[in-house]
């Protein structure tokens, strides 16, 4: 090998390694790390035996396996938020089962926060399935990877996600397409929406706030210890988010909006303007039960 091109990949290779321990070099103290490292074994270990419980519907054929696999992913995202210390509150009904669930988008920590509410298959983009830990998770419980970058492929994965709402099952997905910073909403993506059109599913908006880390209140300063938006190393962050005591978190639900739809792009412009209208208003119901 050329000893310059040598050079380089050795630096890149180290660069990457620093990178990937620089959770350890932040200002955490030493039971932060241990929690952490503590509480990701954990995961990791139950969602893996959360997919061994779930074999049967692993091997089942789809458009059933949707359906079967939804209690499943449910069980895996409170085992999420168990071991993320997430604690969440809901306003508003729960979906009701083969509705499509779109909601505004911080990060990975959302599908946990949301998905262990109810039955649910989660629709995510393509590039997921290469995730550390999640990508394999996600492909054994069955999710939908749709792929914006080519038309075809992206066709086919909106056809999926349509079967999978007319055999019954909850879909829930992240219109925006990626995380968005504190305070923002990005333009609603209009193609999951297709799927609800094709198979006249009722379309649930959801909003999802996070309130307090260790019992101080969430703002712009301290999001992005929740909310993935810089370009940080996946490992690097969860690790970080892990090393916290307690997040506090409401996900509130909107009244579904009932088919027929007339056309994705006013069915998905309808359903940005709810989820706006959840996330930055008041409540309108009472918040239901106790933190779970």
């Amino acid at each position: 090998m050329n000893r310059s091109l040598f050079v380089r990949s050795a630096n890149h290779e180290q660069r990457t390694m620093d990178h990937g321990l620089s959770w350890y070099k932040t200002a955490m103290t030493v039971t932060g790390r241990m929690r952490a490292i503590a509480r990701m074994g954990a995961f990791v270990v139950g969602s893996w035996l959360v997919v061994a419980r779930a074999i049967g519907a692993v091997f089942c054929r789809f458009p059933r396996r949707w359906k079967r696999n939804s209690p499943h992913n449910a069980r895996w995202g409170r085992v999420g938020q168990r071991c993320l210390g997430i604690r969440v509150r809901t306003v508003g009904a729960l979906p009701p089962p083969g509705s499509l669930v779109v909601a505004n988008h911080y990060g990975y920590a959302d599908v946990l926060t949301i998905g262990g509410l109810f039955p649910v298959v989660f629709a995510a983009r393509h590039d997921m399935r290469r995730w550390p830990v999640f990508g394999g998770l996600a492909a054994a419980g069955a999710t939908i990877f749709i792929d914006r970058q080519r038309a075809r492929a992206g066709a086919r994965g909106i056809a999926q996600v349509t079967a999978a709402l007319a055999s019954g099952a909850t879909v829930l997905g992240f219109p925006e397409g990626t995380s968005a910073g504190a305070g923002s909403l990005l333009p609603f993506r209009s193609g999951l929406f297709q799927a609800a059109v094709d198979a006249a599913a009722p379309v649930v908006p959801a909003a999802v706030r996070y309130l307090e880390i260790d019992g101080e209140p969430v703002t712009e300063a301290n999001l992005d210890v929740i909310g993935w938006f810089h370009g940080e190393n996946f490992i690097t962050h969860a690790l970080r988010l892990a090393s916290h005591r307690r997040v506090l978190a409401e996900v509130r639900f909107g009244d579904p909006i009932a088919p027929p739809h007339h056309d994705r792009r006013t069915l998905a412009a309808a359903a940005q303007a709810r989820v706006r209208e959840l996330r930055d208003g008041a409540p309108r119901g009472a918040a239901t039960g106790d933190w779970r």
